[in-house]
């Protein structure tokens, strides 16, 4: 499986020729404010980008998803827009609203489920294809704004604190062919895996979703955030499991209201703001707060954590 441009530059460019929707919001993006949060154990940034209230505020239940036209499906596409293949099974796309620089997205061909089972492989390729990007996956239930259309997103390596962060992390693993670990006293509980080998990372990721699944909200699937980018030498995979999509304060109205619906980018560290009115109020204590509602609590989190310790790939890669 190869995707057809593999100079991530040259893709940009063909992807985004005449494509204007894109071409306005690119250029935007470079007015975006941002700015710096610094907490007791964590590094947060802050951008505010009004464009991002389509995904930040969209309606996901149900009824809404049958109603309305799925924007990732080929019959659907805005004027401009145009893919590339990839495999026989994906499409890059650049994505219209973006949050960074140069950021896609990679639905699949077909209108079918935003689940991670059996889709994780193809991730693991498409990290290899692109080792200067990080790619990232949001659960139907943790900031996919079309849980409705299974796709992935790509963006620049490196954009995202969590990337750098993990460089302070705790091995709970350490064996020849891969390693296994966490952040400790960290703003949101955390699974990093790394390894050199395809199918152990495989073997392991299925082996963490059966141990969420007993111990999380699952349904349609255990509530995560995953990302994935490739080195010169091994994949780096960083597991968010969660326990809500949105905190109260979400819903509340008037002046309590806050319009905070982490996805992966913003568990990562960079926290895309679409009101302004949000991004002036946000402290590390606010963050704390909205985080702890969504993030695994100490007590969930102690049933995991011992299992990551002894974890093993099966004998029969």
């Amino acid at each position: 499986m190869a995707p057809l441009i593999t100079d991530p530059e040259q893709l940009y460019i063909s992807l985004l020729e005449n494509f204007k929707v894109a071409q306005t919001n690119f250029l935007n993006l470079r007015k975006a404010l941002f700015r710096t949060l610094q907490g007791d154990h964590f590094l947060l940034k802050l951008q505010y980008n009004p464009e991002r209230i389509r995904s930040t505020a969209a309606q996901i239940d149900e009824k809404t998803l049958k109603e309305r036209k799925c924007f990732l499906c080929p019959a659907h596409l805005l004027p401009g827009q145009k893919g590339v293949p990839y495999g026989s099974r994906y499409t890059i796309f650049i994505n219209p609203y973006p949050i960074f620089d140069r950021h896609f997205t990679i639905p699949d061909q077909s209108h079918i489920p935003q689940l991670i089972e059996g889709r994780f492989g193809d991730m693991l390729r498409l990290a290899k294809d692109f080792p200067c990007y990080t790619l990232f996956y949001n659960g139907p239930r943790c900031g996919a704004s079309a849980p409705d259309h299974f796709h992935f997103q790509m963006a620049s390596q490196g954009v995202m604190p969590v990337e750098k962060e993990i460089e302070n992390w705790t091995v709970l693993q350490n064996n020849p062919s891969y390693q296994i670990g966490t952040i400790e006293n960290y703003l949101r509980k955390i699974i990093i895996l790394k390894s050199d080998q395809r199918i152990v990372l495989e073997n392991l990721f299925l082996q963490i979703l059966s141990l969420l699944r007993k111990n999380i909200p699952s349904e349609p699937e255990p509530m995560i955030n995953l990302l994935c980018w490739y080195t010169s030498s091994h994949w780096n995979v960083i597991i968010f499991p969660r326990r809500g999509l949105r905190p109260r304060q979400f819903y509340a109205a008037g002046e309590d209201k806050i319009l905070f619906s982490p996805g992966c980018v913003d568990f990562a560290g960079l926290l895309v703001t679409p009101r302004k009115e949000d991004y002036n109020r946000y402290t590390p204590e606010l963050l704390e707060e909205l985080f702890g509602q969504l993030t695994l609590t100490d007590k969930t989190w102690g049933k995991i954590y011992p299992s990551l310790c002894t974890l093993t790939p099966s004998l029969n890669l």
